[in-house]
């Protein structure tokens, strides 16, 4: 009797250490689930469905996309025969405004935000200062009037000193050598105090150098951007390409619109200029698209290195586009409403088109947005 009792203690006692056990089991292997999932959520998964010719199909997809879309406000400004009218072209240039500045926001801040706050990113970095896209994006637009500034100042002091040469070497040939040079010198300070007069007073009013650079800085933040966009596109799977090229092509065709309007308007120097500025941004996402076929196999779109030089970009980027949008919006798009609205008939019309086209290339570049 004192047998089967001590038996039956005995597998009391092992069935108590078995729950014990297995309840610590299954705790360790909650846990270890747990660190798994974290763990899969930041690294590449190599199990994917990844078809190499669609993506390369992907890369003429937008090659020509982006040439058409850079490319007709070029070809409509210089080819009589299209017989365009002014207000027409003025329509597309405040469409491009509005795809400017949905853009900067909703195509470049936004993503930096979601990149720069991962939680594959170290928590010093997240947690210690939650700001740092805006902060980014707030630095480059400061940076970008202070150069935009300085450049056309520079240029400006150049032209204005050819110009007081010019006027003095004018006045030489003109005038008696005792007229010429007195001795207190008042007809040389006289020009070169009207020389300072013009610097001071035609800063503002070279547009052709300004809207030059407003070229130039647009192509660098659209075609950073796009290097990007392209790289997602080159590395996505199978099942979110389609949605994602279709996207993309939209996106790559407004932003050259709003992009071969901008070149247009700057009048460059040659025809062989601005196919170049035409010919970066359109092999831009392409590009990128080719490095991430390139790098698919070994390249971690959650690693702390991409989200880190990703993020950053795009606030950079970001902030270029804003102060462009806005420059154009309080500058350029005032004057172009006069020159191509004031006097006509239906004149309040015609400016609430310009206003709508504005709200047009927002609103498809935010619809967009959805979906890239």
């Amino acid at each position: 009797m004192s047998t089967s009792k001590e038996v039956f203690n005995n597998l009391s006692d092992c069935q108590n250490e078995y729950d014990i056990l297995f309840n610590k089991y299954n705790y360790l292997s909650g846990l270890l689930n747990s660190r798994s999932e974290s763990y899969d959520e930041c690294s590449r998964d190599s199990n994917i469905e990844y078809t190499k010719p669609l993506h390369i199909g992907a890369i003429f997809i937008i090659l020509v996309a982006s040439y058409i879309g850079t490319g007709l406000p070029i070809l409509a400004t210089h080819i009589k025969k299209f017989q365009i009218p002014n207000y027409t072209i003025i329509f597309g240039k405040s469409i491009g405004i509005g795809v400017i500045l949905a853009c900067a926001l909703i195509h470049m801040l936004q993503p930096s935000v979601e990149s720069l706050s991962s939680p594959c990113l170290p928590e010093s970095f997240t947690e210690g200062y939650e700001a740092y896209p805006y902060l980014f994006a707030l630095l480059a637009g400061i940076v970008m009037q202070f150069f935009d500034f300085s450049f056309l100042s520079y240029i400006t002091y150049k032209k204005n000193k050819k110009q007081s040469l010019k006027s003095i070497d004018s006045n030489e040939i003109s005038t008696s050598s005792s007229n010429m040079v007195t001795p207190s010198g008042n007809e040389l300070t006289n020009s070169c105090s009207e020389g300072g007069h013009l610097h001071g007073g035609s800063i503002l009013m070279d547009t052709k150098s300004l809207k030059t650079i407003e070229a130039y800085l647009l192509e660098f933040g659209i075609t950073m951007h796009s290097i990007f966009i392209g790289l997602t596109v080159g590395v996505v799977v199978d099942t979110g390409l389609k949605s994602l090229l279709v996207a993309l092509s939209f996106h790559q065709f407004f932003e050259g619109v709003a992009l071969g309007s901008r070149i247009s308007d700057a009048k460059l120097t040659s025809h062989w200029h601005e196919t170049l500025l035409a010919s970066i941004f359109s092999i831009s996402a392409p590009i990128g698209i080719g490095i991430g076929i390139g790098v698919v196999s070994s390249i971690n779109v959650n690693g702390e290195t991409f989200l880190f030089v990703q993020g950053i970009f795009d606030a950079i980027c970001s902030g270029i586009l804003l102060y462009i949008g806005f420059n154009l919006l309080f500058k350029d798009f005032p004057d172009d409403m006069n020159k191509s609205c004031n006097g006509k008939k239906y004149q309040f019309i015609l400016k609430m088109g310009l206003f709508f086209a504005i709200w047009l290339g927002a609103g498809l570049m935010s619809f967009i947005g959805k979906y890239l």
